[in-house]
């Protein structure tokens, strides 16, 4: 079942709907399973006439790590290719720090691949991982979506190794003559990934093999595709959008005992929220409860309000939208997963891009469009220091445009 490293990459992205790039980018921790990946990269971009990009992420959590980080800027200097280190400096010490910590990486990543202009960003994990991570979710009760494991993806974040070993991408290093890093945290016995791990050969005895493993996320994986095909054809029928909002019919919020329901519900919080990862069913049954006692009520990002006839609308938090700099001489850029915010030439320095929010009173047109105050709110603006320069959906007709182009239908069926 298991193939080597370049078939495996190979395959993956011959399967995979590639948004034919010029360039793609990958995320290169320094570890073994992220460099074999950045080496495998850096030989089919130069093949097939595609740049490549890296990227580090820094989290700060130990000592060391930024060493580690300026180690790969080093090897990618000599190997002729792009690289930054992202830093991320959010850890207070409250929640699950691995969870956080996964959350800040697809965050730091996502704004990177955006401002860089990559149509995808490639990530190392193995089938050891895979295998780890079934292992984890059955722990936890998960139903098909967790037993699926994680996707060789269709969207932005790419996994391609997901068919190959841990061990077989470290021997690839070894005839390259590359040395990695270990990250000590892969040896602590605190995280669940660890004790998964370490279980693995008792597992085995039993039976219960990585490739077993691998082979339940496959048949999940196909079962999930065929539920995932049902509630785009149902969100099709119940579900519109309009202005960043997505308004939904009450068939979606009878969550009762069916799966399509509650997969739409989450796939439109997801949507509206610019989430990678859609809320828990105990969430969800919660927000349907509320919305059906006629309650207004706030979940990843999203405000959800009743409609008239029993649906909901549901709406970006402005509070919860993104503020990153529009960069100097750029004359598109893509902002909170689903916008694209173009300039009517290159853009000048000093701009950055949020939501409208109160800046909203600057508008006084904004009834005009039809749309709804906390709708206009969240909506992308331009600014130059505290100054307004530009609020495309709320004055429309200014030389600046924004449009979603990232559909919710169509991002149904992409994860």
């Amino acid at each position: 079942m298991f193939l080597t490293p370049e078939a495996a990459f190979e395959t993956a992205l011959d399967r995979t709907p590639l948004l034919r790039p010029s360039r793609i980018g990958v995320a290169v921790s320094g570890g073994g399973d992220s460099l074999a990946l950045m080496v495998l990269a850096a030989d089919w971009t130069a093949r097939h006439g595609v740049g490549l990009a890296a990227a580090t992420v820094d989290h700060r959590l130990r000592t060391g790590s930024t060493t580690e980080a300026e180690g790969v800027a080093a090897l990618c200097a000599r190997l002729g290719i792009a690289h930054r280190i992202l830093t991320w400096e959010g850890w207070d010490g409250h929640g699950n720090l691995q969870a956080r910590a996964r959350q800040a990486r697809h965050h730091l990543l996502r704004g990177w691949a955006e401002g860089a202009g990559l149509a995808h960003v490639l990530l190392g994990h193995t089938a050891d991982d895979q295998a780890e991570t079934v292992l984890m979710n059955l722990a936890r009760g998960s139903g098909v979506d967790g037993l699926s494991g994680m996707v060789t993806g269709r969207g932005l974040f790419l996994r391609p190794l997901l068919a190959t070993r841990r061990s077989d991408l470290r021997a690839l290093l070894r005839a390259r003559g590359l040395e990695w890093a270990e990250d000590p945290s892969n040896d602590d016995p605190r995280f669940d990934r660890v004790k998964a791990r370490r279980m693995m050969p008792d597992l085995a005895a039993l039976g219960l093999t990585t490739e077993r493993l691998a082979l339940t996320a496959a048949h999940m994986a196909r079962a999930r595709r065929t539920l995932d095909r049902a509630a785009h054809a149902f969100a099709t029928c119940h579900v519109r959008a309009e202005g960043g909002d997505l308004l939904l019919d009450p068939e979606v919020l009878a969550l009762g005992d069916e799966d399509t329901p509650a997969r739409v519900l989450s796939a439109a919080l997801a949507w509206v929220g610019a989430r990678d990862h859609r809320p828990r069913h105990a969430a969800l049954t919660a927000l349907a409860a509320a919305l059906a006692r006629g309650e207004a009520r706030t979940l990843g990002g999203v405000l959800a309000r009743p409609e008239k006839g029993g649906g909901a609308r549901l709406m970006r938090e402005a509070r919860a939208a993104p503020v990153c700099a529009f960069p100097t001489g750029e004359t598109a850029v893509r902002w909170d997963r689903r916008w694209l915010v173009e300039a009517p030439g290159p853009a000048p320095a000093g701009l950055t891009l949020g939501p409208l929010g109160a800046d909203l009173s600057q508008c006084p047109g904004w009834r005009a469009t039809g749309l709804s105050r906390t709708t206009l709110m969240a909506s992308p603006a331009l600014r130059a220091g505290a100054g307004l320069v530009a609020a495309p959906l709320a004055v429309p007709g200014s030389h600046w445009r924004a449009r979603i182009v990232t559909d919710f239908h169509s991002d149904m069926l992409s994860h």
